[in-house]
């Protein structure tokens, strides 16, 4: 494998990013065994799709983690989806879908809208940008969210209904897992790295969120977050 270098946001909250998609993706590089070299870059607009993540890979800048990732597994082998059933591949895609699509969104309301998110991203801009430069980029970094949230049609609930919409989507995923140790297998899935991707950073921050509060209320949710942080590169499923 030629060399690779991966660039996602800075750690935070105990995590080694605080991107939900890099969080997934730096899990399934270590899933598959694949050496990288880790740069940390907190503006995306400097990526090939103005996101974060993104990797620097034979040649090539590539952006998107799904993207990242199918490439990575054609070139290295290793597909952690190997063995599932038909049915099983289904729901892995499914609940991925449901995830990065819909409570994606819930995650940046959080963050990026709900006050004390707010509070926290302007912590966050004091990193990145100098002195009295870094209260007018989380302004702006804010507004922009917002902005967002609201063309995509979240943000134009209140927030109890928001809050409401975070917690089936927990509901689901939780009906799911039921006793498993994971959602689809008795290993890792892409729908497990998703999960842990997007409902790990919440769990982790210390900003008290209606959606973040209820997954930390959730004893069986967070053992099963942990279970997917600790999963080592031999419970993998080799193509």
């Amino acid at each position: 494998m030629p060399k690779l270098t991966v660039s996602t946001f800075s750690p935070d909250w105990g995590l080694p990013t605080s991107g939900p998609f890099a969080l997934k993706l730096l899990k399934w590089l270590d899933l598959a065994n694949i050496p990288y070299d880790h740069v940390f870059e907190d503006v995306p607009s400097k990526g090939p799709k103005g996101k974060s993540p993104w990797i620097e890979f034979d040649g090539e800048r590539i952006g998107d983690s799904e993207v990242i990732i199918e490439l990575l597994a054609r070139r290295s082998g290793f597909n952690i989806d190997a063995g599932l059933t038909e049915e099983q591949r289904a729901l892995s895609h499914t609940l991925r879908r449901m995830l990065e699509e819909h409570f994606h969104m819930l995650l940046e309301w959080e963050l990026f809208v709900h006050p004390a998110g707010i509070e926290a991203v302007r912590g966050m801009a004091a990193r990145v940008a100098p002195g009295i430069v870094a209260a007018p980029v989380a302004a702006m970094i804010c507004r922009h969210f917002r902005t967002q949230l609201t063309a995509r049609g979240i943000a134009r609930h209140d927030a109890a209904t928001i809050a409401a919409k975070g917690k089936a989507d927990l509901d689901a995923i939780e009906a799911i897992l039921g006793d498993k140790p994971f959602l689809v297998a008795s290993h890792p899935s892409m729908a497990d790295l998703s999960a842990y991707g997007l409902l790990g950073p919440m769990a982790a921050w210390p900003m008290p969120t209606p959606v973040a509060d209820s997954i930390k209320s959730r004893p069986g949710l967070l053992a099963y977050l942990q279970r997917v942080a600790e999963a080592k590169a031999e419970a993998r499923v080799a193509a």
